[in-house]
């Protein structure tokens, strides 16, 4: 059952702190993504509630990192809790909350019950890096073969961490026996999502790839082998968005040249120092973080060779919102 838009309304603009909201908000996402089996029907649930958070709470979004669940705080704790096993951690980059259900049903169809099935926050804006980031890390690359510095917040001596890129029928072979594991996969960002941004149908094309690969025997042996003595948490860095079904096209001609000059056709930007943002815009078109500025909402402008259909790095739901599943040990 998913929210309604006067629930919506309630949740988003009523009288709850801040951190109540995102939490009411995290848990509705979850279970809309639960019940989406449609093509596009999980993009088409969030319109209400982007417009709502872009149009009229988007002071929500400045304190998302202080109020909202992060996956990086649900991960620093499922580190950390006495267990008998070990434990692991898979990052899938990109993954969104389309995929929850995907793995969530070929976990059940397989005979595994998820210990935990949430919807979490990522890091803003929704880039790879700033995830690495609140990872201790300056780039996802820094951890590639078990050479983390001294700063990455999961390491330690019993602990392997790499970037995977290879097939997953490929990487069953790449698990170590390290009885703590942190393993970070390119995939579905690369190829997938930036492979597919471009093109007409390539929310459908995504789809039905992810669906092939996460259903598939070749994933769950890989996820298999890294269950053996260990728990495991799947997650992501961020989520994406669908352009092609956003709900706010710009349409003033000073605006749009004012977000093709700062962003082109991305969703977030590094500020210039030699020209600010300016702050005229009512509701605000972006917000700021750490130098860096974010587009606001499902909102895109025309640009020379189209926006891509497939995007991340701005505020929207579902490029904020990220799987976080939780399965026992095997």
């Amino acid at each position: 059952m998913t929210t309604s838009n006067a629930e919506w309304i309630d949740i988003i603009l009523g009288k709850a702190d801040a951190a109540t909201k995102w939490q009411k908000i995290f848990d509705a996402l979850r279970d809309a993504a639960l019940v989406s089996s449609k093509l596009g029907a999980l993009d088409r649930v969030t319109v209400a509630p982007d417009q709502l958070l872009a149009n009229s709470a988007w002071n929500l979004w400045d304190g998302f990192l202080h109020h909202a669940p992060l996956a990086i705080n649900e991960l620093k704790k499922f580190w950390v809790a006495p267990k008998a096993s070990g434990r692991a951690i898979l990052i899938l980059d990109g993954l969104s909350l389309r995929e929850l259900p995907i793995i969530v049903n070929a976990a059940k169809e397989r005979g595994i019950i998820p210990v935990r099935v949430e919807a979490r926050g990522s890091q803003l804006p929704t880039e790879t890096d700033r995830f690495a980031e609140a990872l201790g890390i300056s780039s996802r690359s820094k951890l590639r073969n078990n050479q983390a510095p001294a700063t990455f917040l999961f390491g330690g001596q019993d602990t392997y961490s790499t970037v995977l890129e290879s097939p997953f029928a490929d990487c069953f072979g790449e698990v170590t026996s390290h009885p703590h594991l942190f393993y970070w996969h390119t995939w579905p960002d690369e190829p997938l999502i930036h492979g597919n941004a471009q093109k007409d149908d390539a929310l459908s094309l995504l789809t039905v790839q992810t669906k092939r690969q996460l259903a598939g025997g070749d994933f769950w042996a890989f996820i298999d082998r890294l269950r053996q003595g260990r728990s495991l948490v799947i997650t992501a860095d961020h989520g994406y968005g669908h352009s092609h079904s956003f709900s706010d096209e710009m349409q003033d001609p000073e605006t749009i040249q004012l977000l093709r000059n700062t962003f082109g056709a991305k969703r977030n930007s590094v500020e210039s120092p030699n020209a600010p943002w300016p702050r005229h815009h009512l509701p605000p078109l972006v917000a700021k973080f750490s130098g860096r500025l974010a587009v606001i909402g499902q909102r895109k402008w025309s640009v020379q060779g189209g926006f891509p259909h497939l995007c991340h790095g701005g505020l929207s739901l579902l490029e904020a919102a990220v799987p976080y599943i939780e399965l026992p040990e095997l």
